[in-house]
């Protein structure tokens, strides 16, 4: 598994819930990505957006990012 570390900008990073592991990456249409990833990520939308499904450690939920915003860590 990938481990990475979700983007500061998410709720459940402010609550704690930082680190999970990756299951996932989707690719989003950047109509669909829209606002959220047009405001607060500095990533490439011209073409869609990758989209990371991260299963977080505290919590066990899984949430969506977006992928450039996420920190990978090996191992």
């Amino acid at each position: 598994m990938t481990r990475v570390q979700i983007p500061a900008y998410t709720d459940r990073w402010m609550m704690g819930d930082r680190f999970g592991d990756l299951i996932k990456v989707t690719r989003s249409r950047a109509a669909v990505a829209g606002v959220r990833a047009a405001l607060l990520t500095s990533a490439d939308k011209s073409h869609g957006v990758e989209v990371a499904h991260v299963k977080l450690d505290n919590s066990g939920k899984t949430v969506r990012v977006i992928l450039a915003d996420c920190e990978v860590f090996d191992g």
